[in-house]
This record gives C-alpha cells, sequence and structure tokens, in this order.
C-alpha cells in the first residue's frame, strides 16, 4: 500500500473508532441486538452465501456447490425446508466441505476427478469495512497480515456483556495479560473491553517488540489505537513487557485491583493464567475475586483446578484466527472443563470423520460455517483443525436462556501443537523432527518425537524425545535449534517462539520415541500424561 494508502486508512480508522467508542456496549444491547440474530440465523446464511460466494467468482465454496449441483435457489429451498444443520450436513456429504490443508492451501481441493486451485486471499471476507490492516514480509513464508476490525470488534463486545451478565461479572475491572502485535488478540481485546467502558487498568505482553521484530506498520498500529483511543477518551493502556517466567509484577497489579473490592477480570491464555496463580501462591497471595477469561489453547481439568486453588474463576473462550471468536465458557450446569456456549448468532457447526494427520487415528473434526459478514474469512463447512463434542441441551445460565443450547467441550486440536496460548501447525513440527534433528544432531527419522502432553502443575509441554540410540546430545541445544527454525520466516512465528522460550514449553527426555496403541511411531504424539 503506498504511503497516501495508508494515510487514508488511519485517518478512516479514527473517524470509525470515535464513533465506535461513543456507544457503550451493555447487556441490554446485546440483548437485543443478539436475540434478533439468533432469529434470523437461516436468512443471515442464505444471504451471506449468495453474495459472499455464489456472486464470488474467486469462492471455492462456488466451484464445490456447483460440482455437488446445488444452485442458489437450491440451497434456499433446503434451507427453509430442513434447516440450517440438516442442509449443512446434506452439503458435507455431497462434497461440499474444506479440509484444513485445504483451507490454509497447502494442498488443492479434490474431489473425485474435480482440482480446484485457491490461494488463502480466496477465503477472505470481502465484507469487512472500517479496517486496519499490517502487514509484513517474511524472508521464508508470505507475508503475515493482521486486521482490526471494528464491526467485528463491536459484534463480540456485544457477546462479552452477556457472558459477563451471565457469571455475574458486569462492570468488573480489568487487566490484559496478551501479547502485541503481530498477536492481534490483545489489541481486539483492548477494544473490545473499551466498548464495554471498562478498559484494562494495565496491559502486560509476554513479548516486547526488540525481540521478536515485528513490522513497523504492526507497531505503528499498536501505539496508533492506543493514543487514538485516549484522544476519544478511553483509558487504553501501553503495553508493558513482562516475561511469562516472572508474574510477579503481574501478582502484584492484580492485588491492587482486587483490594478496591470490586474484583477483576483477567485476558490471558490458560497457560499464563496458571503461571499467575502459581506465583500467587509462591508470594502467599490469594486471588478471591480475580477471574481469568483464558483462551487459545484447551482450558484442561488440571488447569482449572490450579487456578481455582488461589481463589480465581476461570472462563473458558474458544477461538481460532481465521474465525475469531467462537464460544464462551458456560454459567451453569457443566459436562466438562472447557464446557463453551457456541456463538449460534455468527456460526453453525457440524462434525465430519476423518483420519488425523500425525495421531494415528480418527476424529469428529469441527467444521464452521459463517452465518454473518463478521470472521475474517469465509467459512462453509471448513475445518478449523479442531475436534471434539458437541451437545445441545438447557443448562440453566442466562446463555442457554436467550438460545446459545449448542455445547462445545474436551476441544482438541488434530493438526497443530499448542502451548503457552501459541499454536505451531503440525506439518512445519514434522520436518523438523524428521529432517532438521537427525541432519543436526546425528541418527534417523524415528530416533526422534514431539510429545504434547500436561505436566502435574497444568502446563501444556512439549517434549522432545530423543533416542539413547543417538548418542550424547546437548539438550539447550536441541531446543535452540528448533526454536530457531521456527522463528524463521514471519514476525508472528518469532513472537510464537519467544512465548514458548521464556514459557520452557520444550524439553528434551533421553528416551525411545513412544509407539501408538497400534503399534505405529509417529513423530509427533499426544499423551494424557508426561513421557517420565
Amino acid at each position: 500500500m503506498s504511503s497516501y494508502g495508508q494515510l487514508t486508512t488511519y485517518a478512516r480508522f479514527a473517524v470509525g473508532l470515535r464513533r465506535y467508542l461513543r456507544e457503550q456496549a451493555t447487556p441490554e444491547l446485546g440483548r437485543e441486538v443478539i436475540g434478533r440474530l439468533l432469529l434470523e440465523r437461516e436468512s443471515n446464511f442464505l444471504t451471506l452465501v449468495r453474495r459472499a460466494v455464489y456472486d464470488n467468482p474467486v469462492s471455492p465454496y462456488r466451484a464445490l456447490l456447483r460440482m455437488a449441483g446445488c444452485e442458489y435457489g437450491d440451497l434456499e429451498r433446503l434451507a427453509r425446508t430442513d434447516g440450517l444443520d440438516a442442509t449443512l450436513c446434506r452439503l458435507r456429504d455431497a462434497g461440499v466441505f474444506i479440509t484444513i490443508d485445504e483451507f490454509k492451501c497447502r494442498q488443492p481441493i479434490i474431489r473425485g476427478s474435480t482440482t480446484i486451485h485457491s490461494e488463502p486471499r480466496s477465503f477472505n471476507n470481502p465484507f469487512l469495512l472500517r479496517s486496519l490492516t499490517t502487514g509484513s514480509s517474511g524472508s521464508r513464508s508470505p507475508g503475515t497480515k493482521t486486521t482490526v476490525n471494528l464491526d467485528r470488534s463491536r459484534y463480540h463486545a456485544l457477546n462479552y456483556t452477556l457472558v459477563f451478565s451471565a457469571h455475574g461479572l458486569t462492570g468488573t475491572p480489568t487487566l490484559l495479560c496478551m501479547p502485541i502485535l503481530p498477536s492481534a488478540a490483545g489489541l481486539a481485546m483492548l477494544l473490545q473491553s473499551s466498548k464495554m467502558r471498562v478498559p484494562p487498568r494495565r496491559w502486560f505482553s509476554p513479548v516486547q517488540s526488540r525481540t521478536i521484530k515485528p513490522a513497523l506498520s504492526k507497531r505503528l498500529a499498536t501505539l496508533y489505537v492506543v493514543y487514538a483511543g485516549r484522544l476519544f477518551g478511553a483509558a487504553m493502556p501501553s503495553p508493558e513487557y513482562v516475561s511469562g517466567e516472572h508474574t510477579q509484577q503481574i501478582v502484584e497489579a492484580l492485588n491492587a485491583v482486587l483490594r478496591e473490592g470490586n474484583g477483576c477480570i483477567v485476558y490471558a491464555s490458560p497457560n499464563l493464567s496458571v503461571r499467575i496463580c502459581q506465583g500467587a501462591r509462591a508470594f502467599g497471595r490469594s486471588l478471591t475475586g480475580a477471574t481469568f477469561i483464558a483462551g487459545g489453547e484447551p482450558l484442561t481439568v488440571a488447569k482449572r483446578k490450579e487456578i481455582e486453588s488461589v481463589g480465581a474463576r476461570v472462563i473458558g473462550q474458544y477461538a481460532f484466527a481465521e474465525c475469531g471468536i467462537v464460544g464462551f465458557g458456560c454459567a451453569g450446569e457443566t459436562h466438562a472443563a472447557d464446557d463453551t456456549h457456541l456463538i449460534r448468532s455468527s456460526l453453525a457447526v457440524i462434525q465430519r470423520r476423518r483420519e488425523t494427520p500425525f495421531g494415528g487415528g480418527s476424529v469428529d473434526a469441527f467444521l464452521f460455517t459463517s452465518l454473518l459478514d463478521k470472521t475474517p474469512k469465509i467459512l462453509l463447512n471448513a475445518e478449523s483443525g479442531d475436534y471434539g463434542s458437541i451437545e445441545t441441551r438447557m443448562c440453566g445460565c442466562e446463555l442457554g436462556t436467550l438460545g446459545f443450547v449448542q455445547h462445545l467441550h474436551t476441544i482438541r486440536s488434530f493438526d497443530k501443537l499448542t502451548g503457552e496460548g501459541m499454536t505451531f501447525v503440525g506439518t512445519d513440527m514434522v520436518r523438523i523432527i524428521e529432517e532438521l534433528l537427525p541432519t543436526r544432531f546425528g541418527g534417523c527419522s524415528t530416533d526422534y518425537q514431539m510429545v504434547e502432553a500436561e505436566d502435574g502443575k497444568g502446563q501444556t509441554r512439549l517434549y522432545v524425545l530423543v533416542s539413547p540410540a543417538v548418542g550424547e546430545v546437548n539438550d539447550g541445544e536441541v531446543v535452540d535449534c528448533i526454536l530457531s527454525e521456527l522463528r524463521k520466516g514471519s514476525d508472528t512465528n518469532r513472537m510464537m517462539a519467544e512465548v514458548w522460550r521464556q514459557g520452557g514449553t520444550l524439553q528434551v527426555l533421553r528416551q525411545q520415541p513412544r509407539l501408538t496403541r497400534g503399534g505405529k511411531l509417529l513423530s509427533l504424539h499426544v499423551m494424557k500424561t508426561p513421557p517420565v
């Protein structure tokens, strides 16, 4: 984008930000807006598919629908007659779905003798207005782009008002413990909290610019949003760097807010939430009155227990980059540690049985479909790389009463490795395990394995198993080799690798790689308990 074009974008965003901050997101407004959207799910779906798919010649979904012999009139009759979920199941069975590898453009879309070629922008949402988009160039990969969109932020802020109302947290002060750009989660949460008139008291980032070296446009975007927000009356904090290994500063800030007697909401990943609670215990502090909003990785039973052991509460949040927020933790009768209400006003979900690329089994993968023009990408039976359980039931909380009756739980990934709220695609790790490590340290591809498991303290760890047959290796050099490779390319990769380094997520064990129950040796393996 030219300098003039960038200036125009920033000016347009400023006008939108002023208008955005003028109106407060409240539970009453949330019930009105979200309640109406829940009643209009089928019609909103049809409108979006007509505009974003049938009227879009570059959409891969249009080619899939044509291949299945489904014109818009056919789709409309199905949705009106059979309902939305049944229609999506019919489409799935006719081959209208997108796997995670197809969605990421790691492979072409192949259905029978038909091959459909696509690129990442083929799935872009063309209707996101009032957006601030920043880009970067990578030496080994295409540039990464981060989009901050005010319309999407307003919608999610309204959802948050309903969640906080259900959990008795309306108006509660907040702290933000999320990374700076290129991760958009921190900036998005800053905007959404400000929309609810409870901007974070402080913003702690586990990464700093000089370490991850984000593109200049991303550094400027963060400062621009913060200072423009202040100009328009929102007390937005600037990000402060605090290493994930040293949480005392966060604990002290949290205790300072708690002493005011109004509680405190903390936005953080589950792993960082656990670290903060462990730090509080070490410092002899109670966190009674604190509530962690934890997303970015699975919220397990062990993590929930660690957080609750110091008097705090935790509300899970499920999201992924291409979609945004998918669901929020239930305030009623739950069936799992991560029991989550699907945000049915903007999404539909069904499942498809498929083999896992690295786990040696099969899972019921989630297929998500957009109902509104709020998601970064247009989704039509698109895999997220996750699987889990879906239930439709009443739970007794406000969210269920409003109409969020679909629950997702026991959510796990079959496509990526997750830790500290950061995720790396499994195929990248397979290359490192099977090619890079044997070349660097000796042995062959079957002498190394990456195992994801949760340790006894509720922390998600990635254990690098190195066969004793390899001979003597330096554990620190193995970790440095992996992190150095992961840092290559985009500033997003550098940020994620830095968070893993600080958290000690990677640990080397001199053990023989583990076999699955079926006797298979997989480069990537998930275990319930650590391999020690």
